[in-house]
């Protein structure tokens, strides 16, 4: 029988802590990887399209 420990997920054994550590690890890089795809609108400023808007107009 291992020793429990708290950690967030509850108590867990020592093996459950490894195996949650390797999975933490592996969505960690999973974002990393993603995170230029979760956020498309993002364009490297020498491709933006410069929209200018007049505020003082009152019809569009």
């Amino acid at each position: 029988m291992d020793i429990l420990k708290q950690t967030k997920y509850g108590w867990c054994s020592q093996t459950e802590i490894k195996i949650f550590g390797e999975l933490d690890r592996e969505i960690k890089q999973k974002k990393k990887d993603d995170s230029k795809q979760d956020r498309p609108f993002i364009v490297p400023k020498e491709k933006r399209e410069i929209i200018k808007i007049d505020w003082r107009r009152g019809d569009m």
